[in-house]
């Protein structure tokens, strides 16, 4: 019988799919990089699975990470939706929060909403804030509304009644009604996906989550048969998920608003936040370039930031709990352009797998990031993905003379080294956004990029922001994929309960505790996770009564018999934030949501200490003229990071090349190799 102990890693980004094999007995690692597949993703799986060379009977666990939900808001691209709402909020979605892309544009209007007002379906029912029913539902509302939706073409529908979340029961029969008059037609609940409070947030996370539904419900379903039947895999399929962790397929498939940008944050915490702590740093600025997006995430003592709002697009927030994360359009594959006042600008428009940058010689003829960094010399086109891809340099300085150059008369050089400036400016805003415009200071953190480009800027951006320290990890380019292998399952569940102190029965919060913990042990437990290896968190979301935001707060260990630590730590985080609180006894301070997070412990891969020695002098590779920010085209020292052993020590000017990426070192830049392979880099001011 074959031994399984391998646990496989995948993550489909907009250029490359990554796979990682690694054997949990041997710490053997197994690669595969190939261009992604669009639109049937999953043969792009496949044959980075057999580029690996890992037989599907051999392994233990499949995890998988995936843009397929994300790309499909972001492209609007999902399937025909409808809204079932109560009468009289029609205009919930429409009406959104009051912002504006820019204050500056005046002719600008709004984007389409997602579902069009006319498939927003109004039904008479009314549960009051505390979940009374006020107004009966009417059934015959919801057959209506049914009825228009077959009509209509409508492949999936958001119920979202007003504070349903207090009570389902008006939700519960609505499904059971669109089921018996169309069986075919996709349904989410809204006290199922988001229950609390914030009606437009819920709705659109609500709607979100029913407008992708179908999508990942047909893609994991091909995936799993393509596994099967291709690959010979019948074991567990485990999904990456926003808020830093895995699910089942099962639970994907029912919430997959949850798999929003998944790919980056398992990077960020899964290798990241793992590699950082090996290096001896437990705060770190997760930063990825991939082909299309830049992502910035922050770790603070070993744990991400978490938000319970964030904005998928233009007034478009996705309430569910995810990293904390800053993405700008500027990777590899992004388009350097001149707009209609002569500014040079950088994405967010990318050429994306295809035709890709300009060097790939696959018709692109737009000057990308890739190409900026082969016209620098900082990419080497003959060691592309190792040598395994043979792209063209020539095509390159075209592309950089003719889109960019030819409007400024720069030659290609100059034209590059500008558009790089233009990206390292538009990297350095997120960066600044996501640390000092939150309260963190960078001096405080290492910065750990990955992604196929990540590398190629940290240095830069390391001495711009004010770090000192850049860790790059040994398989930056797979990061996404092993990132998947290292974090555990985990699921958040929420309940409303809208008390405070003096109307709290502290048997009953400590009741619903007990079953919402009971409900995230069944589920782990159902997932296959011993009880043992399951941790839980508790949480609550605080707020002063007359404010609309809260903040979630831990709660302290044992029975809760009063809201006093509770309460301290609300003020604490409300003074942190806001720089004030109310004076006693001016508002009191209302418990909203109870909040319970379930960890389940999964076998995952540890990095080994390597054992290999050589010399310096066997990594060096010929030099070459390299351009850096402040210097110019510098000679240059090239490294082959597979023959940089421990302890190995250097200084930049330096490139240190490797199949997945490259790592660019200016000049007053100090690299050691530490005991697991990462570039440990020291910046100088």
């Amino acid at each position: 019988m074959t031994k399984r102990n391998w646990i496989v890693g995948t993550d489909i980004g907009g250029t490359f799919t990554d796979v990682i094999g690694i054997n949990l007995e041997t710490g053997e690692q197994r690669l595969g990089k190939v261009p992604s597949t669009p639109p049937t993703y999953f043969d792009g799986v496949i044959d980075g699975l057999r580029r690996a060379g890992i037989a599907g009977e051999e392994v233990m666990s499949f995890r998988h990470g995936a843009t397929v939900s994300t790309n499909a808001i972001l492209e609007r691209k999902g399937v025909k939706t409808a809204l079932i709402t109560t009468e009289g909020f029609r205009d919930v979605l429409g009406g959104g929060r009051a912002e504006r892309i820019s204050a500056f544009e005046l002719d600008w209007d709004p984007p389409e909403l997602i579902v069009p007002r006319r498939n927003v379906l109004p039904v008479r029912e009314r549960v009051s804030p505390y979940g009374e029913v006020l107004t009966p539902m009417s059934e015959e509302d919801v057959r209506t509304a049914a009825r228009k939706c077959r009509k209509r073409g409508i492949e999936s529908v958001a119920v979202v009644y007003i504070d349903s979340f207090m009570n389902p029961a008006h939700e519960q029969r609505s499904r059971e009604i669109l089921r018996e008059e169309v069986p075919e037609l996709d349904v989410t609940l809204s006290h199922e996906v988001l229950p609390q409070m914030l009606e437009f947030e819920r709705t659109c996370t609500t709607v979100l989550n029913a407008y992708i539904s179908p999508i990942l419900k047909n893609y994991l379903g091909g995936l799993s048969r393509r596994l099967k039947t291709d690959w010979n895999y019948e074991g567990p399929i485990l999904v990456t998920t926003s808020g830093g962790g895995v699910i089942s397929m099962d639970e994907a498939v029912k919430f997959p608003a949850k798999t929003f940008h998944s790919s980056p944050v398992s990077g960020a915490v899964g290798m990241a936040g793992y590699i950082g702590g090996l290096a001896g740093f437990d705060n770190v600025i997760a930063f990825e370039t991939g082909g299309t997006t830049n992502n910035v995430s922050m770790i603070y003592k070993g744990q991400p930031a978490i938000t319970h709002e964030w904005k998928i697009l233009w007034n478009v927030p996705c309430c569910l709990p995810s990293v904390d994360t800053v993405y700008i359009g500027s990777g590899g594959g992004s388009i350097g352009w001149v707009d209609k006042g002569g500014i040079l600008n950088v994405g967010p428009q990318s050429t994306g797998a295809v035709p890709g940058p300009a060097c790939y010689g696959q018709g692109g003829q737009e000057a990308t990031n890739t190409d900026c960094q082969i016209v620098l010399g900082r990419i080497d086109p003959g060691y592309f993905l190792g040598g395994e891809m043979t792209v063209d340099g020539t095509l390159s300085h075209k592309a950089l003379e003719s889109k960019i150059g030819s409007r400024y008369g720069w030659d290609a050089a100059t034209a590059a080294s500008n558009m790089y400036l233009v990206a390292l400016a538009n990297l350095m805003m997120a960066m600044r956004i996501q640390t000092v415009s939150r309260g963190w200071d960078p001096r405080d953190f290492a910065i750990v990029p990955y992604g196929g480009g990540g590398a190629l800027y940290a240095c830069d951006l390391a001495r711009e922001i004010g770090s000192t320290t850049v860790v790059v990890p040994p398989l930056p380019g797979y990061a996404s994929a092993f990132g998947a292998t290292r974090v555990d399952m985990k699921h958040e569940f929420t309940r409303a309960i809208h008390k405070t102190d003096d109307e709290m029965d502290y048997g009953e919060l400590n009741r619903q505790f007990d079953e919402l913990v009971a409900n995230a042990v069944a589920v782990l437990r159902r997932d296959g996770v011993p009880r043992a290896k399951i941790r839980i968190e508790r949480k609550a979301d605080v707020k002063y009564f007359s404010q609309s935001r809260f903040f979630t707060v831990d709660v302290p260990k044992g029975r809760i018999r009063d809201l006093e630590g509770i309460t301290a730590s609300f003020t604490r985080d409300m003074q942190s934030a806001y720089g004030y609180t109310l004076p006693p006894g001016y508002s009191p301070v209302e418990v909203v949501n109870l909040r319970v997070i379930a960890f389940g412990d999964i076998p995952k891969p540890n990095l080994h200490e390597l054992r290999t020695k050589s010399a310096l002098k066997d990594a060096r590779k010929p030099r070459r003229m390299v351009w850096f920010k402040d210097a110019g085209f510098v000679l240059t020292d090239i490294y082959e990071r597979g023959k940089l052993s421990p302890g190995a020590r250097f200084k930049g000017p330096a490139i240190i090349e490797q199949p997945d990426t490259t790592t660019v070192m200016p000049p007053r830049t100090r690299c050691v190799v530490d005991a697991y392979g990462n570039l440990v880099i020291k910046v100088d001011r």
